[in-house]
């Protein structure tokens, strides 16, 4: 990156284009010059379904942005929230016979777990590779053994890969623009590293998303992502259910979640109804607000079994002492179900739920400017851009 000279970050989702512009020092500090965020439109599950229409919206605040500041963009830095995203944990390890461990035993361990990687998925791309652990005679090390004895080391490193085609179409969209996409930063794991740094977390913990149409966990441990799951069903599912058991339409359905708090529902409603308000699309019926409640209690706790209480994929990493935080994008879910969601977690004591306020959408940029600048010490591979190759250097700051 250039020092003293605005630089661009790029948040695509399924509901904001966010834009982020930045200036560096010398000392990689940065401070923000410009900063928008406007509707999204040809996005669904992270994935760009119409090229146009993104890349219209795309390039029109572009050039706006590039007359507020003054400034034609060359490269961007882009965070993106893509569902079909796959994550790989690999270990390996070599005999050391009681020598040290050297730099050549880490690389050779590396450059064949990645030769590994690229040979099975030849239609994905790395996007993220972490050092998830060191091992050396089955103690844990958090950083890297170098120069310690033992009889055999043990490498774990966890990839983040993206289809090739969803990668041509964010290049796609940028070089059209005259732009290089430099980064492509998850924004799970900026999100989690945004977390690790507002909560002082130094422990494993659960980040988990709840989205309108689609969910999202990601496990934490060491400071480093080590598994990622995403899931076709978010909040609206609960909506769908009450719309479809109590012959509503969603809309309606949607809007008796939103202006009632089913959190504080007690035994004194059990006999009150839904008011005549609901029924302007159908004949008024004596609905009881306990039995919306139960509605949404059992598709909660399905909701919450599948994501995280009794997924088989977590089996071999979560336990009873995990933190658990849980980000709800809409307000009326966060505000009237939260407490709902944490009764079906057995670790009750160690859940944390939060709602995504307007001021924090540009988190995710702001923290990929933070980590574009200063790194991630577990990160083992910078990704850039160059005319040649999106993966231009592969491990190059692992021993900085």
């Amino acid at each position: 990156m250039e020092i003293e000279k605005p630089y661009l970050f790029t948040e695509i989702n399924d509901n904001f284009f966010n834009f982020l512009v930045v200036e560096y020092n010398e000392e990689l500090d940065f401070k923000i010059i410009y900063s928008k965020s406007v509707k999204s439109e040809g996005v669904s599950l992270g994935k760009i379904f119409n090229l146009e229409t993104c890349f219209e919206i795309i390039q029109k605040n572009i050039n706006q942005i590039e007359k507020e500041v003054n400034f034609i963009f060359n490269k961007v830095t882009v965070i993106s929230d893509i569902f079909n995203l796959e994550c790989l944990n690999i270990s390996s390890g070599k005999k050391l016979n009681g020598a040290q461990v050297t730099e050549d035993d880490i690389s050779y361990i590396l450059n064949n777990i990645k030769k590994l990687v690229v040979d099975n998925e030849p239609n994905k791309s790395i996007l993220h590779l972490f050092n998830s652990n060191f091992v050396i005679d089955d103690v844990i090390s958090k950083k890297i053994p170098i120069g310690l004895f033992g009889e055999f080391y043990n490498q774990h490193l966890t990839f983040y890969l993206l289809s090739k085609t969803d990668l041509k179409n964010f290049k796609s969209i940028f070089n059209r623009c005259k732009i290089n996409i430099e980064r492509i930063f998850l924004k799970n794991f900026v999100e989690g590293i945004n977390l690790i740094n507002k909560e002082k977390i130094n422990s494993k913990f659960a980040l988990i998303n709840i989205y309108g149409k689609k969910s999202n966990i990601s496990f934490f441990d060491n400071l480093s992502p080590i598994y990622s799951e995403n899931f076709k069903f978010g909040s609206d599912i609960i909506i769908q259910d009450i719309s479809k058991i109590c012959s509503f339409s969603f809309n309606t359905a949607k809007k008796i979640i939103f202006e009632n708090n089913f959190d504080q529902i007690d035994k004194n409603l059990n006999k009150k109804y839904l008011p005549e308000k609901y029924f302007d699309e159908t004949k008024f019926r004596k609905i009881s607000f306990s039995h919306i409640k139960n509605i949404i209690d059992a598709r909660i706790e399905e909701i919450t079994d599948l994501i995280y209480e009794n997924n088989i994929n977590l089996k071999e990493i979560k336990n009873k002492n995990d933190l658990v935080y849980i980000y709800f994008q809409d307000e009326g879910i966060f505000k009237n179900l939260a407490l709902s969601f944490k009764k079906n977690f057995s670790n009750l004591e160690n859940f944390k739920s939060f709602k995504q306020t307007k001021d924090e959408l540009m988190n995710a940029c702001i923290s990929s400017a933070e980590l574009l600048g200063k790194g991630w010490e577990k990160e083992a591979i910078p990704i850039t851009q160059s005319k040649k190759s999106i993966i231009s250097r592969i491990f190059s700051s692992f021993f900085q």
